[in-house]
């Protein structure tokens, strides 16, 4: 292992070497008391610590660097604040870069990036540092189980469940920010942010929904791999202005800024639901691409799945059906339940398998473990040969789905029938295995 006194990029470096989740760990442990690295990984990392620039501009290195990394943080603060922004914040950046060593200027590119590209994650860093690096905060439905519907508090709300990319729009002081579920931010080149500024009022609040895109006739959303493609693309801040003029999003909750940032609204669901559906209603952008989700009451399980079956035969995904009391936080909570038609988990890869034969030189499969690591699978169907290429997905979380959840010949936990769905740039935390049943 490297000296007590090795740059930051060595450290990156060496903790990228090693797939292993306990490898990783013992350099963070090893490494606790660096202060430098644990303002690195908090930069990095925090999704409320924004640098605003998506592109590393070009910048010439210096022969003799007269800037050390603690120094390029602290003018990282500049751009979180927006003191510098546009062009005067790419050449703010610009400057920074062409003071460090290559080394220092590398880790300054992953912080801005917010992506370290070791495959430390948010859930490892907090085990050696916690509370070191905030979690963005995002209320999640459960899985269905007949214990939790028998618990409703009827008439209930239920929503179709859209096959898009969770998405939060931030209003303040008259700016709009857009955030995936992991607050990673999203640029949509400026589209939308009229109707959202317009619907806050001159508020500071948050809208909870969905991104999708529709296809060039506006005549129907794309299907999930191509709409959450796009997703990703606007996640990485290549969605061209064209396609962004497609993009929609469906609404089902809004919230002050205030309870956001706190964690908690006491304001009942439907009230909250009823005053966002009545200002969506009033949107002067006719035809707007702000939309709230379809919705309807339910007074007893029947009718649920009445509505449930009837979404299915449209071919939609399923519903989420909500309590009226429903209150919200960060959390999965129990009053939220979704009902869908196939099993799909979300997993991290920890590696890939070399493929053999037809894929000689290419992956195999990806292998695959829960957040816990109790369950693992390795996941070669649905990964067509260009995707194959390249291991692009290390590290990162994918959706796979999948039969049912079984003991396998070794004794592991592990899925039937796993088929690659799709990479998941908008998550950094994998299921754990009591989320997949």
């Amino acid at each position: 292992m490297l000296k007590k006194n090795a740059m930051i990029f060595e450290i990156i470096q060496e903790l990228g070497a090693d797939r292993s989740r306990l490898y990783k760990e013992a350099i963070l442990k090893r490494e606790a008391n660096n202060e430098l690295l644990k303002r690195v990984f908090r930069y990095a990392l925090d999704p409320f610590k924004q640098f605003w620039i998506r592109k590393i501009p070009k910048y010439t290195a210096p022969n003799k660097p007269f800037a050390d990394l603690a120094y390029a943080l602290d003018q990282l603060d500049q751009l979180h604040t927006r003191e510098f922004t546009g062009n005067a914040g790419i050449e703010h950046l610009k400057s920074i870069l062409s003071s460090l060593d290559a080394g220092d200027a590398k880790v300054v590119e992953l912080i801005v990036a917010k992506d370290m590209d070791c495959g430390v994650s948010i859930g490892t860093i907090d085990k050696i540092w916690p509370g070191l690096v905030k979690t963005y905060p995002v209320m999640l439905a459960s899985a269905f189980d007949q214990k939790l519907m028998d618990k409703l508090t009827y008439p209930v709300l239920v929503q179709q469940k859209l096959d898009g990319l969770r998405f939060n729009a931030i209003v303040k002081d008259g700016k709009v920010s857009y955030y995936s579920r992991n607050g990673r931010t999203i640029d949509l080149n400026g589209e939308l942010e009229k109707e959202f500024i317009e619907l806050a009022s001159g508020r500071n609040v948050v809208f909870d929904g969905e991104l999708v895109f529709m296809d060039t006739d506006w005549y129907q959303y794309r299907d999930r791999k191509t709409g959450n493609g796009l997703g990703n693309k606007a996640i990485k801040g290549t969605l061209s202005a064209k396609d962004a003029q497609y993009a929609c999003v469906e609404l089902w909750d809004v919230i002050s800024l205030d309870d956001f940032e706190v964690g908690f609204c006491a304001v009942p669901y439907s009230t909250r639901f009823g005053e966002l559906s009545c200002a969506v209603a009033l949107l002067e952008q006719k035809p707007t691409r702000v939309r709230v989700a379809q919705t309807e009451s339910a007074r007893n399980q029947d009718e649920i799945l009445e509505i449930y079956s009837r979404h299915l035969s449209y071919g939609h995904e399923g519903v989420i059906v909500k309590e009226h009391k429903l209150t919200w936080q960060p959390d999965r909570v129990k009053n939220q339940i979704k009902l869908k038609n196939e099993s799909v988990c979300e997993l991290r890869v920890v590696g890939v398998q070399p493929g053999t034969g037809k894929y000689e030189g290419m992956i195999g499969a990806l292998l695959c473990e829960s957040e816990d690591g109790v369950i693992k699978v390795a996941v070669g169907s649905g990964l067509k040969d260009d995707q194959r290429l390249v291991d692009v997905y290390t590290g990162k979380i994918v959706s796979v789905k999948y039969n049912e959840r079984i003991t396998n010949k070794a004794g592991e936990q592990s899925l039937f029938l796993p088929i690659f769905h799709q990479l998941r740039e908008d998550k950094d935390i994998a299921d754990t295995s009591t989320m997949i049943t």
